[in-house]
C-alpha cells in the first residue's frame, strides 16, 4: 500500500501515491517489487481532497499503481468512468491497466481466491 505522505527527499512535487519516482523507480525498479501496488484511501482522506476523485484514480494509475482503494463508494462511478475513458485514448495507460489486471488476478490465484482450470 502506497502512502499519501510526501517524501520530499525522493519526490517533493508529489505525494507518494501519485509519484512515479516512488512507485516505478524506487519500489519496482530499485527494490524489485513485482506485486500489486494498492493506493491508500483515495476517497475520504483529507490529503487528497483538493483533487477530484476521477483525477485521483488516474494520477495513481499513471504513477504506476495497480489497485485504487476508496472508502467512499460514491466516488467509484467517477473513478471508473475516468479510467475507462482515458484508456480509450491512451495506449500507454491501457497497457498499464491490462498489466495491473493480470498482476491482480495472479495474486488472487496465488492465495486461492481464484481457481484456474488447466
Amino acid at each position: 500500500m502506497i502512502s499519501l505522505a510526501t517524501y520530499t527527499r525522493m519526490d517533493p512535487a508529489h505525494q507518494a501515491v501519485f509519484s512515479p519516482i516512488v512507485i516505478e523507480d524506487a519500489l519496482r525498479r530499485d527494490l524489485g517489487f513485482d506485486g500489486v501496488v494498492i493506493s491508500d484511501d483515495l476517497g475520504n482522506a483529507a490529503a487528497v481532497q483538493s483533487m477530484p476523485p476521477a483525477q485521483r484514480a488516474l494520477a495513481f494509475l499513471r504513477a504506476g499503481g495497480d489497485l485504487v482503494l476508496t472508502v467512499n463508494a460514491e466516488h467509484i462511478p467517477a473513478m471508473t468512468s475516468a479510467v475507462l475513458n482515458a484508456e480509450r485514448d491512451q495506449p500507454t495507460l491501457r497497457a498499464h491497466v491490462e498489466a495491473s489486471v493480470r498482476r491482480i488476478l495472479a495474486a488472487k490465484t496465488t492465495v486461492g481466491l481464484i481457481h484456474c482450470a488447466n
